[in-house]
């Protein structure tokens, strides 16, 4: 999904079609529809947005607006997954943008500022530039600096401090919330799928170890660089040959290689079984 302020759509519902003056003068209601196009888009409050860590292009959240609704500042943020981790661009409308000096206390200048556990964690700040009507900055996220991978996974916190001199009101602190994760655990999946018999039916036989656990060669592990002085313990919890959840556990801990293998086992195809299914492998 991306993210667009899409201005002909506020203006289509502030704007009449008819009722021109004839003389080039403004129609009644003129005023309102400049009124409406000063208006953006304005994300929920206190929503956490679930990101999926696979996903090929990304996706969008809409920064929750100022006091004013809209009239002042307004934004989004695009979160996708590159090598290195998680992008996070910010762009934002804002008609009094305050820098001022990169480091400095925030209640009293714009400023973005990224909590990459949630808020309490350890923060980093988004150098921001100027743009015509606002301004955008991006940071990255390494896959080291997030916490966990599957269920809940990590919930990353982005605050924006909107701070506007003309308006006399101190600065407003507006957060997005993003829940990153790459899917249900191995453990969570298997526990929530149940294993039903049907009475009269013929059961299926039983798949072995060895016929589950076959799609997970070498491969999975050995095209993400697994070093060999790392350990990996798969686990994944399929059914009707798709997985429905994984856990991948690494000795020494390495996210971004954790994350490439589990990239690589939600997408294997496995034996065919209405039942579900858990199987570790480890190399």
């Amino acid at each position: 999904m991306r993210f667009r302020f899409v201005w002909f759509m506020v203006c289509g519902l502030g704007c009449g079609g008819s009722g021109s003056t004839g003389g080039g003068g403004q129609t009644p209601d003129s005023k309102t529809a400049g009124e409406a196009k000063k208006v953006h888009p304005c994300g929920e409050v206190d929503k956490t947005h679930k990101y999926d860590l696979h996903d090929e292009d990304g996706d969008d959240a809409l920064v929750p607006c100022s006091k004013s609704g809209g009239h002042d500042y307004s934004g989004g943020i695009h979160i996708e997954t590159i090598p290195e981790g998680v992008h996070i661009t910010i762009h934002a409308t804002d008609d009094e943008f305050n820098n001022g000096t990169l480091g400095g206390d925030v209640k009293t200048r714009d400023a973005v500022i990224v909590y990459p556990k949630g808020p309490g964690s350890k923060a980093i700040e988004v150098p921001l530039i100027k743009t015509k009507d606002g301004y955008m900055g991006d940071r990255i996220v390494p896959f080291e600096e997030l916490g966990a991978l599957t269920d809940e996974g990590t919930k990353i916190d982005v605050a924006i401090f909107d701070h506007d001199k003309s308006s006399g009101q101190a600065s407003e602190e507006l957060h997005v919330s993003v829940a990153i994760s790459a899917g249900k655990s191995c453990e969570k999946a298997f526990e929530e799928t149940p294993d039903t018999m049907v009475i009269g039916k013929a059961q299926e036989k039983d798949l072995s170890a060895d016929q589950l656990g076959a799609p997970l060669g070498g491969s999975v592990v050995t095209s993400c660089g697994l070093p060999s002085s790392t350990t990996a313990d798969i686990c994944a919890t399929m059914k009707d040959g798709k997985a429905l959840g994984v856990s991948v556990l690494l000795t020494p801990p390495n996210n971004k290689i954790a994350a490439c293998i589990d990239k690589g086992t939600r997408r294997l195809q496995f034996p065919v079984s209405h039942r579900p299914n858990k199987i570790h492998k480890k190399f």
